[in-house]
């Protein structure tokens, strides 16, 4: 008994010490999604801005694989001592809202929410040879092509998947998913007209559709981008369960420090306020997020688990197949 008393005590007097030190060796984070997407690029940026303010090199890893989970499995399991960072986003509360049998970690119980970066809309984008321009002609043109039609899917149970199936409840069109690993590798073949739609995030539309290679259909949002000022909202058009955005965040294994987690907040929101950088990401269609704590991330990851796990609830999704 005064060993297991002695081991506390020496455990409560050392844990303030390891805090105050940290960090005092280089710091993973780990990006569950193909290097050149919209989640490296935003956590690349705040890294390289974050890691001279502690003193230690912040390392992105990129652990891609089974539509985001093998990355934030890896951030789950990982030891809670503030040297493994997860790139967040909204696969981390949708994949466990869609699949609450076979994920093995939990966005609320197994994470300890750090801060909120910031979010960007999706597009409906279509290549520039198929012959519709508005939405309306292309529901027109899929029920006319029944059958033949396929679109761009970057893994199951992501907003790309989700809200594409949701399109094609909602209208009625009949389209076949084609599985790509991640949207950068899904844009070569929509690009050629091999995949005739995607949902695709405003970071990677952009320069294809100001390259005249892409159209915009419509964005996901309530209203529409100064970006993209003559490009509907999908509110407009008569579709409102349809507003999805992505959203970048960072979260650590649960059990890290609140002392490393109140620090990180600190640089994040400090890196946020950076003029340069709310630029950058604004050119990139990145509407940065006021300055939080890492109570007011954790309160919107569990607003956000909730609404996707209605939103799942909803489609006719063959959840075996996520994998």
């Amino acid at each position: 008994m005064k060993r297991i008393l002695l081991a506390l005590a020496l455990a409560a007097f050392c844990h303030p010490a390891a805090a105050a030190d940290w960090p005092s060796q280089p710091i993973k984070w780990i990006v569950p999604f193909p290097a050149g997407g919209q989640l490296d690029v935003v956590s690349r940026l705040v890294a390289e801005r974050i890691a001279p303010a502690l003193g230690q090199p912040i390392v992105i890893e990129v652990k891609t694989g089974a539509s985001g989970n093998i990355g934030t499995d890896l951030a789950a399991r990982a030891a809670p001592d503030g040297y493994t960072w997860l790139a967040a986003s909204p696969p981390t509360t949708i994949q466990p809202a869609v699949r609450p049998t076979s994920i093995h970690y939990d966005p609320l119980k197994d994470f300890a929410p750090v801060a909120f970066i910031g979010t960007s809309p999706f597009l409906f984008v279509v290549p520039s040879s198929l012959p519709v321009n508005t939405l309306d002609e292309f529901v027109a043109y899929a029920k006319a092509h029944r059958g033949t039609m396929s679109y761009a899917g970057s893994s199951y149970g992501t907003v790309v998947h989700l809200a594409s199936e949701q399109f094609k409840r909602d209208t009625g069109i009949e389209m076949t998913m084609i599985n790509y690993p991640g949207q950068p590798s899904a844009i070569a073949d929509l690009l050629t007209g091999r995949v005739q739609f995607m949902c695709l995030g405003l970071i990677l539309a952009e320069p294809q559709l100001k390259a005249g290679k892409l159209k915009a259909l419509a964005i996901l949002d309530p209203k529409r981008h100064p970006h993209i000022p003559n490009v509907p909202s999908v509110v407009e058009l008569g579709h409102p369960d349809l507003v999805m955005q992505t959203w970048f965040g960072l979260a650590v294994p649960k059990g890290t420090p609140d002392a490393v987690i109140a620090k990180v907040n600190a640089e994040v929101n400090k890196t946020l306020a950076a003029p340069d950088v709310r630029e950058r990401l604004a050119t990139m269609g990145v509407d940065v997020a006021a300055p939080g704590t890492p109570a007011d991330f954790g309160r919107f990851l569990a607003e956000d688990f909730a609404r996707w796990k209605k939103i799942a609830g909803g489609l006719d999704i063959d959840l075996d197949k996520m994998k």
